[in-house]
C-alpha cells in the first residue's frame, strides 16, 4: 500500500512541475512618449513566449516619429520579468536591445547658374534617406492583469546625427 501512495505522490509531483514549466503565447503592445536629446512617439508590438508564469521572451518591432531622424522602425528582443507577489499588481523589468531603422528627408540645394556661369540661386529639394541605428531600453513599472504601466531609459543612435541619444520614456501597454 505504502508503494501505491508513493507512485501517487510522485505522478502528481510530475505533473505539478509540468504545470510550472507551461509556455503560452504572449502578444504585447506598448504605447508612450519619451524625451532625451530629441523628443517622439513610439508604439511597439512583441510576439513573445511567456515561460514559468513570469517571464515573457520575445522579439519586437515597433513604429515611432521623433524630432530627429522623423521615423524610426525598432526591431528588438525583448526580456520581462513580473515579480509575483501573490497579489493583482505586478512590479515588472523590461529590457529591450536591437536595431533601429531611421527614415528622414534632406534638403539638398542644387545650384542655378546665370549665363555667365555664376550662381545665381540654389534651388532645394527634399531627397528621402535612411540609415541603421543602435536601439535599447531598460524600464520597470507594474502590470494590473492585462493592463501594463512602464518608465525607464532609452538609449539610442540615429544615423543623421553624431554621438549617442539617450533619454527617459513612459508607456501604457496592454497583453493579449
Amino acid at each position: 500500500m505504502l508503494s501505491i501512495a508513493a507512485f501517487c505522490g510522485l505522478g502528481s509531483l510530475s505533473a505539478q512541475e509540468q504545470q510550472d514549466k507551461k509556455i503560452a503565447y504572449n502578444f504585447i503592445n506598448e504605447y508612450g512618449f519619451f524625451i532625451g536629446k530629441n523628443v517622439g512617439w513610439t508604439g511597439v508590438f512583441v510576439n513573445g513566449v511567456a515561460f514559468k508564469q513570469n517571464d515573457v521572451l520575445g522579439i519586437g518591432l515597433g513604429y515611432g516619429l521623433n524630432t530627429a531622424s522623423f521615423q524610426e522602425v525598432p526591431i528588438f528582443l525583448n526580456y520581462r520579468h513580473y515579480f509575483d507577489r501573490g497579489k493583482t499588481l505586478k512590479p515588472l523589468i523590461n529590457v529591450a536591445a536591437g536595431v533601429g531603422l531611421h527614415f528622414w528627408n534632406d534638403e539638398v540645394g542644387m545650384p542655378v547658374y546665370d549665363p555667365y556661369g555664376h550662381i545665381s540661386y540654389y534651388e532645394y529639394e527634399e531627397v528621402g534617406n535612411h540609415g541603421v541605428g543602435l536601439y535599447a531600453t531598460i524600464s520597470g513599472g507594474f502590470r494590473v492583469k492585462a493592463l501594463s504601466f512602464t518608465g525607464g531609459f532609452f538609449f539610442r543612435t540615429f544615423p543623421n546625427q553624431q554621438g549617442f541619444n539617450g533619454g527617459i520614456e513612459a508607456k501604457v501597454g496592454y497583453t493579449f
